[in-house]
């Protein structure tokens, strides 16, 4: 996945999009997650962008896909940075 904090330029191809506006949805809800305390660390979420770029995508026909709590589980913990609270 694209992480959106690194992102500076929009996505050109679709593959390209779909990943950019997952990665924003995923972003979104961990910096959630963090505010209500589910979550601990990692890196600072940039809001502003990931909600750029899920305008945008909306716009160009583009939607977060849904993830199955397994699937995001996966997500998660293959991020670079710990940032799930131990279990």
């Amino acid at each position: 996945m694209i992480d959106p904090v690194e992102i500076r330029t929009d996505p050109v191809t679709p593959h390209e999009w779909q990943e950019a506006v997952d990665a924003a949805h995923l972003w979104l809800l961990i910096d959630a997650a963090r505010q209500y305390g589910l979550v601990t660390g990692g890196p600072a979420v940039d809001v502003g962008r990931c909600e750029e770029i899920l305008a945008a995508g909306a716009t160009a026909g583009f939607r977060p896909r849904e993830l199955s709590n397994g699937e995001l589980r996966e997500v998660m913990f293959a991020l670079p940075t710990k940032i799930v609270a131990d279990q």
